[in-house]
């Protein structure tokens, strides 16, 4: 299965047309299926969630995890929690790496059911939360010192952005990360008086960056995730107090 994908050209474009933007080709029909991890029962370690505080616990999970939560809720309930599972992305207690909506914020405890911790860390982030990582064998937590770290680096970001003349705003083609409202985010970002620059792509290649060395700062509307370890580019949430 292939997708679209839309390289950014030289910046001889872009320092003639301070507005120009670079779209995608016509969009073709794309079929998402589902991929979920199968475990045995004997496979996960429920005694790890013993040591989760708290009366209340939100519980979620990454796509590949989501079977699991009826199975970790029974668990938790019968050590006599008080499980959340909230409407998600596109199932209940599902979520994304830029979209936390399972994750009932009144909760005690966070917990997320998934492998690494991309997602956890970028739930964290939006939830302002620590979030414990279960998966299935391991028990670890996205602690407040780590939150606190990319707080600073977002602060750092918000000074360069308010000091940039020339923004380039990254939009992504692909489903669930597209931005719809994005000639609107542009014309609130240019009354800040800033030129802004249109990047439209399906993958997001952040070494093309250096073709365009006019752009002081770049707005993410994509993956949270591509801003976290790039001091280049800021996400849209995180200026939206200054537009």
């Amino acid at each position: 299965m292939k997708t679209q994908s839309t390289k950014a050209k030289p910046n001889r474009r872009i320092s003639k047309l301070p507005h120009q933007q670079i779209a995608a080709p016509a969009s073709q029909k794309t079929l998402f299926i589902e991929t979920k991890r199968k475990f045995k029962n004997s496979e996960i370690k429920y005694e790890l969630l013993d040591s989760l505080k708290g009366k209340t616990i939100a519980l979620a999970a990454t796509i590949q995890y989501i079977d699991l939560i009826p199975k970790v809720k029974s668990y938790l309930e019968s050590k006599g929690k008080k499980v959340i599972i909230k409407q998600g992305a596109y199932h209940k207690g599902h979520v994304l790496g830029c979209n936390s909506s399972a994750l009932d914020k009144s909760a005690d405890t966070f917990l997320l059911i998934t492998d690494g911790t991309f997602h956890a860390m970028n739930n964290a982030i939006q939830l302002q939360k620590e979030i414990y990582v279960f998966t299935t064998n391991t028990l670890n937590k996205i602690n407040q010192k780590q939150i606190n770290e990319h707080n600073k680096k977002t602060l750092t970001k918000q000074k360069k952005f308010l000091m940039a003349n020339n923004i380039g705003l990254i939009v992504s083609t692909k489903h669930g990360q597209h931005q719809k409202s994005i000639h609107k985010i542009k014309e609130k970002i240019e009354k800040k008086n800033k030129k802004v620059y249109v990047f439209e792509s399906n993958n997001i290649n952040t070494n093309e960056f250096e073709n365009f060395p006019q752009i002081q700062m770049w707005v993410n509307t994509a993956c949270f995730g591509l801003a976290r370890d790039d001091m280049r580019i800021i996400n849209l949430q995180d200026i939206l107090k200054f537009t």
